[in-house]
């Protein structure tokens, strides 16, 4: 058996085996308390599977679809899966990508209204000693930006990024991951540099190493990144490295990127071992 896809709830996953099924593809979903897994019982059948599975994702309301729930008397409900609709961007993120958003956009808009009031209160400590009793500020740097075009950039990608992690695995996954990978790479930022940074692009580049490294080592999963998007984003981590585009936190980015690229390792294999001993 091998996981092909999660989802939050188990509807679509039900729809999905019908749809193979017609096609002669055995897979079986498996109810649990945060959604459902589809697997694939052939491993031959993999390849035919994902192309199903992709051509749902893109156009779930295609004929094909909603004949085939229509013979099962489950009309397919699009409204429950994020990037299952066509025009409304915001439903279609999960709950934790929208209130980092949603913080990141109030942080940066609060420069005109309080001053740096909020920046003083998120921005890195000036020794590691304040950490302990002000432990937030671990964290909280990765919600500072300074210009329009850095928060833009940034809030692009975490969307892009976080909304997988949240759809295929769940919003309890993305937060743990942005916490560790915003620790480290602020943490690291801070030695390279002192305290004067801030920003999401740590956790960005986690987020990158994290579904890079977890679609080569379960690549039953079907959700890995595609490599154009991880040589697009190492290209820029470069480009940054050169100080062409300014003063860049090019330690975090590092850092962000390999602590992603460990947790996005051991989490795909323990999972893929979960998947091979049924």
């Amino acid at each position: 058996m091998q996981e092909l896809v999660r989802f939050k709830q188990a509807q679509p996953a039900h729809l999905l085996v019908q749809v193979m099924a017609q096609q002669g593809i055995r897979a079986e979903v498996e109810e649990t308390t945060d959604g459902a897994i589809l697997r694939v019982s052939d491993a031959d059948q993999f390849d035919l599977a994902r192309t199903v599975l992709e051509e749902f994702l893109a156009n779930p309301a295609a004929p094909r679809f909603q004949q085939s729930a229509w013979q099962v008397s489950e009309p397919v409900a699009l409204g429950a899966q994020p990037g299952m609709f066509t025009g409304d961007w915001w439903r279609s993120i999960g709950p934790m990508v929208k209130i980092v958003f949603v913080v990141c956009a109030v942080v940066f808009l609060s420069q005109w209204f309080v001053g740096g009031l909020f920046y003083n209160a998120l921005s890195f400590p000036q020794s590691l000693a304040e950490l302990s009793t002000q432990p937030w500020r671990l964290f909280t740097p990765a919600l500072m930006h300074l210009t329009a075009l850095h928060i833009i950039f940034n809030l692009l990608w975490w969307v892009d990024l976080g909304r997988i992690v949240e759809r295929f695995q769940s919003s309890w996954q993305l937060l743990w991951l942005t916490l560790a990978t915003a620790a480290a790479s602020n943490l690291a930022q801070f030695y390279a540099s002192g305290p004067g940074f801030g920003g999401l692009s740590g956790v960005v580049y986690g987020l990158l190493g994290y579904l890079w490294l977890y679609g080569k080592t379960n690549p039953g999963a079907g959700y890995g990144l595609r490599k154009e998007v991880v040589i697009l984003m190492v290209a820029w981590l470069f480009i940054c490295m050169t100080g062409f585009v300014g003063n860049i936190a090019n330690t975090a980015h590092v850092v962000g990127l390999l602590s992603g690229c460990a947790i996005g390792a051991v989490t795909g294999l323990m999972r893929r071992g979960r998947t091979l001993e049924q």
